[in-house]
């Protein structure tokens, strides 16, 4: 399926100033999408109303986004890893009237990576033994969430394959940006990894923009980011 050229498409940002949302701006001027609206700790500023909100801020600042997005018919990308007890049932709320993509991680890079672990638990039941799972995640030490919602993913992607849970879910906070995840499968003799290492939150934020493409035309609903990179990638060649 593909993105329609970006056309009117015009795009606020929660959390500008942030590592992640400042990567985003940037990516949106790259591709010549105009950043219409800019929410910090500090306020909102916006010159325009967008058609497409890409939260990656805080979750404190989520009923306030979700508000927005519903007052003024906004599709949301909602970034934000840990949105806290309620936050998911803003999201269905808010889905009722726009479209809302749900990212957990962001690249392409995480998707081929669930994709290979779902693989290997799909196909580990005709070894001789199952391997037994385990997940690493680093993040520099100003990440929040411990374990990463990434790394519960991949073991979540382990298991729902039919698979034991995995042995642990280990988190580092140390190091220089990004991140690293790595599922370990040990066998009897042999161990393998399926590692993904982001160097650069361009990663990220290429991802969000290509949601925000995706989303400023579509009907209202939820969709995971993991789903519609399906749609993307795989629809044209299945």
């Amino acid at each position: 399926m593909a993105l329609d050229p970006a056309g009117d498409l015009t795009v606020g940002i929660v959390g500008v100033t942030g590592r992640l949302g400042s990567r985003i701006a940037s990516e949106c001027a790259a591709q010549g999408i105009p950043v219409v609206l800019r929410a910090t700790r500090d306020g909102w500023s916006q010159d325009a109303v967008p058609s497409v909100v890409i939260d990656a801020g805080t979750a404190e600042a989520l009923p306030e986004t979700t508000r927005f997005c519903a007052r003024h018919g906004a599709a949301l990308v909602e970034c934000v890893s840990a949105l806290g007890q309620d936050g998911p049932a803003l999201l269905d709320r808010l889905a009722e009237r726009v479209a809302v993509v749900r990212a957990v991680n962001l690249s392409v890079g995480h998707w081929l990576q669930r994709h290979l672990v779902a693989t290997v638990a799909r196909i580990a039941g005709a070894l001789p033994a199952t391997p037994r799972a385990a997940v690493l995640e680093r993040h520099t030490p100003t990440k929040r969430d411990r374990p990463s919602a990434s790394a519960l993913a991949l073991a979540g992607v382990w298991r729902d394959g039919g698979q034991p849970p995995v042995d642990e879910v280990v988190s580092l906070r140390a190091g220089h940006p990004v991140s690293e995840h790595t599922v370990r499968l040990d066998l009897e003799d042999e161990s393998l990894e399926l590692r993904h290492d982001v160097r650069d939150l361009r990663a990220a934020a290429f991802g969000a923009v290509t949601a925000a493409r995706w989303a400023h035309t579509a009907e209202p609903g939820l969709v995971p980011l993991q789903h519609l990179f399906d749609r993307l990638f795989l629809e044209e060649t299945t």
